[in-house]
């Protein structure tokens, strides 16, 4: 095997396409890069092939002459395909993207796009991407939870904890907020992420994990440095919850209690908005009369209209996850993103890019205007004295910068007043 080719790269494959240079040059690029891999230009060819074989990747063009490859989609799915698919066509960056939809939707693991006419370079960072390390956040999950009982029990246990991921300003590259999300640190699994214990859970759990992170985010808003801007902290509020009679009123009361002065913003799904328009309309206005933030998420993954956005009066718009990775590259996703900037603007909101991950998606979401933005490539989330340090450390470089005097460390600063 090449240099190139470490940990778990695949050892065999097969290339699926009508055209057969296309065929030649894919096979002769993977065998330098240390791969065996096979042709085939049919679906019946290519039954025959999983048969009789058991490749670690197959590359699909999207274009073969009588079928496509949304039809050989369906028959990765009858043979119960599992292992990586990288995607070839010359077809737009949107083709591409919407093929790797429909075919994750099947429940292909497609790891690549590859445009032709594609190089040996552009092959060997197809192959690289397969080896990437998951998000730091992406850890076992248990298979307890069938009862939904996982997050009661973690809060009965005292394995409830909330980390913070941070929101940082793009025009100055400043820490100025930061999300509340919720982990479990579980006995076997260690930590467990929300995707694990939230399907399920009764409302009862729900409540109980709403009013405990918010009483997180009200005692650990007032722990930033005196005399320093503090950090604005939003917490998700589930959309089962904002019809339970007295929960606003639960809210503020934390509020008050532990840190009056703090800005703290109540964040609800695009979904709510569509689902129970009139209560998410009645939560958010007395949210903002009682001076909460109110920040709509996920935007871009439900359908919600413009005028349920005109009854809601939110501060902030959150483009989801899907919209923005890839949105350097995607001329519709780049579309999208530009028109969300724009409808916050015009409703006096901020613009906030939620999973930025990439270097060019981030340097298209700061071009168009975004206020802020969430995502790996600044830090995943974390203990609330890890996101202290670091919002100092991060406002000290920029006061070095620009001849300022340097913020304490506030760990030290806060230890006091913990």
């Amino acid at each position: 095997m090449s240099p190139e080719m470490t940990g778990t790269a695949p050892r065999t494959a097969i290339v699926m396409d009508d055209q057969s240079d296309i065929c030649a040059l894919a096979l002769a690029q993977l065998g330098q890069l240390g791969v065996d891999a096979i042709a085939v230009t049919s679906k019946s060819q290519l039954r025959s092939a999983l048969a009789e074989a058991h490749p670690q990747l197959i590359l699909l063009d999207l274009a073969l002459g009588d079928t496509d490859g949304v039809e050989v989609f369906a028959l990765l799915g009858e043979v119960n395909y599992r292992a990586p698919v990288i995607l070839m066509s010359g077809h737009s960056q949107a083709v591409l993207e919407h093929s790797r939809k429909i075919g994750q939707r099947v429940g292909l693991d497609i790891v690549g796009l590859l445009r032709k006419p594609f190089r040996l370079g552009d092959m060997r960072a197809a192959l690289d991407g397969m080896n990437a390390p998951a998000p730091p956040e992406q850890l076992p999950l248990p298979a307890e939870n069938a009862d939904g009982a996982l997050l009661e029990r973690a809060i009965e246990d005292g394995h409830l904890e909330f980390w913070y991921q941070p929101k940082v300003e793009l025009n100055s590259g400043r820490i100025v907020g930061a999300e509340c999300l919720a982990r479990i640190r579980h006995p076997v699994n260690g930590i467990v992420l929300p995707a694990a214990f939230l399907p399920g859970a009764s409302d009862d759990a729900l409540r109980m994990l709403l009013t405990a992170g918010a009483e997180d985010v009200a005692r650990s808003a007032r722990l930033f440095p005196e005399g320093e801007a503090s950090l604005e902290l939003s917490i998700n509020v589930p959309g089962r919850m904002i019809v339970r009679p007295g929960l606003l009123d639960e809210l503020r009361q934390l509020r008050e209690r532990h840190c009056p002065s703090c800005r703290l913003t109540l964040e609800i799904t695009e979904t709510d908005l569509v689902d129970d328009a009139a209560a998410a309309q009645e939560f958010a206005t007395r949210a903002a009369l009682h001076g909460f933030g109110v920040s709509i998420d996920d935007f871009g993954n439900g359908y919600a209209t413009f005028d349920r956005l005109r009854t809601v009066p939110f501060s902030e718009l959150k483009l989801d996850r899907s919209v923005v990775h890839g949105c350097a590259a995607d001329p519709a996703l780049h579309n999208i993103c530009r028109a969300t900037v724009t409808l916050a603007h015009d409703f006096d909101a901020k613009a906030v890019a939620e999973g930025v991950e990439d270097p060019a998606d981030l340097k298209a979401i700061r071009d168009l205007g975004f206020d802020l933005a969430q995502g790996y490539i600044f830090a995943a989330a974390m203990p609330f004295p890890d996101l202290l340090d670091l919002a100092c450390l991060k406002a000290n470089r920029l006061a070095a910068d620009r001849g300022y005097d340097v913020v304490p460390s506030a760990r030290r600063s806060a230890a006091g007043r913990i």
